[in-house]
């Protein structure tokens, strides 16, 4: 009995020595040191990630701010530019009677060639033919000049109004690309009221000069009609 009892213990010591190694196998070595800093750099990628994925935004916010139409060009679209004749030869067509594109002009240039008439068409009549034409170029000249000067001050009338609106504009100019384009606006605005005046001044000047040669025509025609001065004292036999 007590041999059979040695035999089975050295039977069991032979197989646990011939597991051991087996199951000193299937143990993994886990390297802590290694697996926290790797731990710690996953954590620090997702944060740059994180920082990225912010400071992107931050760029498309800026890129939107900076582009894109604000609808700041469409301010003061229905102003009319053109009110007034672009060349003398229209503001000649308009004394003449042709109005053309300024139709509406040229209905209130004879108006106030009517009402300011003071001699009556047969007053007119029992004149020269060449004073007929000289009184007749005289009135349409003036109520040009006056049709064309009322037309000026009634759109700078209405002109505070429109300006109006780009001064209501600008609390709906909320980002930096809407403060540029407003102030481009603005600044475009001021310079077609500059190039306004100056079309303004320049009609002034021309029509003084053309007044000056009626006045010459005129002198020359009483000339005309009186004969020379040097015939005109002299006896007649």
């Amino acid at each position: 009995m007590f041999s059979r009892r040695i035999q089975l213990r050295s039977i069991f010591a032979c197989l646990g020595l011939a597991v051991a190694p087996a199951v000193q196998a299937q143990w993994a070595v886990v390297d802590i040191p290694a697996t926290v800093q790797l731990i710690q750099e996953v954590l620090t990628a997702r944060q740059q990630l994180v920082t990225l994925k912010s400071q992107l935004q931050q760029a498309q916010q800026a890129l939107q701010s900076m582009s894109g139409s604000r609808g700041m060009q469409q301010l003061l679209g229905t102003v009319n530019r053109n009110y007034l004749p672009t060349n003398w030869n229209q503001v000649s067509a308009l004394a003449q009677g042709s109005g053309g594109a300024y139709g509406s002009l040229s209905v209130n240039i004879q108006s106030i060639a009517g009402s300011n008439a003071v001699l009556s068409p047969r007053q007119l009549a029992a004149l020269a033919p060449a004073g007929q034409q000289q009184i007749l170029a005289q009135r349409q000249w003036s109520a040009t000049r006056l049709a064309i000067s009322q037309s000026a001050l009634a759109t700078a009338s209405s002109r505070f109004s429109a300006l109006q609106t780009l001064i209501n504009a600008m609390s709906s100019a909320t980002d930096q690309k809407g403060i540029l384009d407003l102030q481009a606006r603005i600044n475009a605005e001021l310079g077609m009221l500059e190039n306004e005046q100056a079309k303004l001044q320049a009609l002034s000047q021309a029509f003084d000069a053309h007044e000056a040669v009626l006045r010459q025509q005129q002198r020359e025609q009483a000339i005309a009609a009186q004969g020379s001065f040097a015939g005109r004292f002299q006896p007649v036999p």
